[in-house]
C-alpha cells in the first residue's frame, strides 16, 4: 500500500519561499510586452502582422551614451522594453565602445515610459548617470527613466 510523502514544517516553509521566489518577476517585467516593437514584432519575437507596421510619427530614436566605464570589456542596455533581459541573447542592446572611451547605442522606441538600466561587464547594473529621471526598482535601487514623446 503506497503511503503519502508526509513533509515537516521545516521543509513545507523552505518549498513555499522556493515556489514564491520562482514567481517573482523583475519591476517593469513585460510592461510593453503586448506594445507593437519597432522591428514589427509584438515584443516576444513573433512578427506581427503586415498592417501593423510601426507609424513612424509614434516612434523616437533615442541615443545612450555611457562615459567612465571605458576599460569595460561590455556594456549593454536593458529594460522594461526587452522584458529586462540580462545579455544580448535574452535581448539587451549591445553597446560600442568608441575611440573616445564612451560606450553609445541607439534604439527605437514607440510612445510611451520605460525604465533601463546600463550592465557594465556582464554584472554590473547601473542607472544611466546622465538621467536624473530615476524610478525606485523594487529592490533597493533606482531605474533609469525614458520616455518617448514624438
Amino acid at each position: 500500500m503506497a503511503r503519502g510523502l508526509k513533509l515537516g514544517p521545516d521543509v513545507r516553509w523552505v518549498l513555499l519561499v522556493l515556489l514564491a521566489l520562482a514567481a517573482c518577476e523583475p519591476p517593469g517585467y513585460g510592461h510593453h510586452a503586448v506594445d507593437a516593437a519597432v522591428d514589427g514584432t509584438h515584443g516576444d519575437g513573433k512578427p506581427g502582422s503586415p498592417d501593423a507596421a510601426p507609424d513612424a510619427s509614434n516612434v523616437c530614436d533615442h541615443g545612450f551614451r555611457l562615459d567612465g566605464h571605458g576599460g569595460a570589456a561590455s556594456v549593454w542596455l536593458t529594460g522594461d522594453f526587452v522584458a529586462w533581459g540580462g545579455d544580448p541573447a535574452h535581448g539587451a542592446v549591445a553597446l560600442t565602445l568608441g575611440g573616445d572611451g564612451a560606450w553609445t547605442g541607439t534604439r527605437s522606441f514607440m510612445a510611451g515610459t520605460y525604465q533601463y538600466k546600463f550592465i557594465v561587464d556582464t554584472s554590473m547594473w547601473i542607472t544611466d548617470p546622465t538621467n536624473p529621471q530615476t524610478i525606485d526598482d523594487g529592490l533597493g535601487g533606482k531605474n533609469s527613466v525614458y520616455s518617448c514623446v514624438p
